[in-house]
């Protein structure tokens, strides 16, 4: 297995995280909101989702442009560094919709195999 099919086999499994975390708790936004348990726990899955990415080499990043590697990374350090601060509605629209395409594509790649 190299480099990069590895770390998507990891972002892969943090994706799978965010997904148990919605079973766990629900699909409501409202539930996202006031759970800080929840919201840490898909926030830790995004951090580790971006600190991933960053270590993709250029040649697949390159490959795949149609999947945003630089907001993918930016949103990490947001989570890290708390620039401002986490935006919830921004996190939560991130969940429902980047991470399943993000998923999709990532299974779809040379990279995404199990």
């Amino acid at each position: 297995m190299d480099k990069d099919t590895g770390l998507i086999n990891r972002i892969i499994e943090h994706i799978e995280n965010i997904y148990n975390a919605q079973k766990r708790f629900g699909d409501a936004y409202h539930i996202f909101t006031q759970d800080k348990d929840y919201f840490n726990s898909v926030c830790m899955s995004l951090l580790q989702i971006g600190e991933l990415a960053n270590h993709l080499t250029t040649e697949f990043k390159s490959a795949h442009t149609d999947i945003p590697w630089k907001s993918i990374i930016g949103l990490r350090n947001v989570v890290v560094h708390g620039y401002g601060q986490l935006d919830i509605e921004t996190v939560w629209a991130t969940v429902t919709e980047d991470i399943p395409e993000l998923c999709q594509k990532l299974l779809a790649s040379d990279g995404g195999h199990q």
